[in-house]
């Protein structure tokens, strides 16, 4: 259950540039202890009600559930060795770019929802995608096969 109380808000009350709204949102989650979380938006109360703020509020964790767990999950982004921030930008626009092509080539496919990014790579296996992926996030990165 969730429940959102806002109000009409000025940046000068909240110490916030733009802001025209604010709310408390309360989550209740099955398995987890009750949350508060507080929501801001440059948004007036008659452009944005409750209950197309709890929406959008939703919304905004398909991001959390589509992009990012692709990332983190099957393009290894979490377990990434690369500290430069220059290196670290490179990498997260390869990343993103092979989940563009993940997207490309799913949405080309007999039955896209079922598609995996696991299908996909299997499918680019013969590129050696996983191996260049790997090289990319190796310390000391070698070029020899591992056989």
């Amino acid at each position: 259950m969730r429940v959102l109380r806002s109000r009409a808000a000025s940046p000068e009350e909240v110490d916030f540039p733009g802001v025209e709204q604010v709310a408390l949102l309360r989550r209740h989650l099955r398995q987890h202890k009750p949350e508060t979380v507080a929501l801001l938006t440059s948004l007036p109360p008659h452009q944005l009600n409750a209950a197309q703020w709890l929406a959008y509020n939703r919304a905004a964790w398909g991001i959390e559930n589509g992009l990012h767990l692709r990332l983190d999950v099957s393009h290894l982004d979490d377990q990434c060795r690369v500290r430069l921030p220059k290196s670290m930008r490179v990498m997260g626009m390869l990343r993103r770019f092979s989940n563009s092509l993940f997207m490309h080539w799913r949405s080309r496919q007999r039955k896209p929802k079922h598609k995996t990014t696991t299908d996909f790579f299997t499918a680019m296996n013969a590129e050696h995608h996983r191996y260049a992926i790997r090289c990319l996030h190796a310390y000391q990165p070698s070029f020899q096969s591992a056989s």
